[in-house]
């Protein structure tokens, strides 16, 4: 099967090695076709792209001015190639686990009507290893949080979803996720680890002020919609994660 990695990148050079790598070595497991969106990025992450593409004909690199993060996903969704399969994200600090592809496409071949994947992310702090998975010091933790990269999706549930909302500076995967679920896909839940999210002082999401206004606005909006269409609800444990990580210290605290 053909999957389709979006990654919106910017400022991304010092983790890009990682990130990518953590990608190419599953090559051997799926037709990975790896899509990076350079959002104006100013500290060379272009450069770095185009050494590891040099090498990886897997990875396709697009530059644009700075538009956030937002509008850059969208870009990301213009660039999908029409013979795809599945669909994911990778952000450009985070990782892929080992494996992740081979064991996860298995599902949707089996099971020609599933629609969309959900799984589990290991939040850390701390450093990347030689395996590009955390090292065993780093402070983690397992959840079933709101995240695109524990997504994995055929391409014509995407296509339903539709765009990105740019109206949100933050939330917009939340928007996004909300928004698929109200299509009723045929979902798969599960207990198996999909992503590696690392926690640092760049997160987008430390701007909590606006991460939480967006997110209500956002699941506001669903309840509306929701409510006029009859649309289902949220599936119970689809984000079981909330409460475990507003009560870890290290998620909130500083590098």
């Amino acid at each position: 099967m053909k999957v389709a990695v979006m990654m919106a990148a910017y400022n991304a050079a010092a983790t890009l090695d990682y990130s990518l790598g953590s990608l190419l070595r599953q090559r051997g497991d799926a037709k990975l076709d790896i899509i990076v969106v350079n959002d104006g990025s100013t500290d060379g992450t272009g450069d770095v792209v185009r050494r590891i593409a040099a090498e990886a004909p897997e990875i396709r690199l697009i530059e644009t001015p700075n538009q956030g993060i937002t509008r850059t996903r969208n870009m990301l969704l213009d660039a999908l190639a029409p013979d795809t399969d599945l669909v994911t994200t990778l952000d450009s600090d985070d990782l892929s686990p080992a494996g992740r592809f081979a064991r996860d496409i298995r599902w949707f071949a089996e099971d020609p009507d599933l629609d969309m994947h959900y799984g589990y992310m290991q939040v850390f702090r701390g450093a990347i290893g030689d395996d590009l998975a955390p090292v065993a010091s780093a402070l983690t933790a397992r959840v079933r949080g709101i995240h695109l990269g524990t997504l994995l999706a055929r391409l014509p549930l995407v296509q339903r979803i539709g765009k990105f909302d740019d109206a949100f500076a933050q939330a917009e995967d939340t928007d996004y996720i909300f928004r698929a679920l109200e299509l009723s896909p045929n979902v798969k839940l599960v207990d198996d680890l999909c992503y590696f999210y690392r926690r640092h002082n760049g997160n987008i999401s430390r701007d909590t002020a606006t991460a939480r206004r967006d997110f209500a606005r956002a699941t506001l909006m669903s309840i509306r919609r929701r409510r006029a269409t009859n649309a289902p609800g949220v599936p119970a444990g689809f984000f079981d994660g909330s409460e475990t990580l507003g009560g870890i210290d290290w998620w909130h605290g500083d590098d």
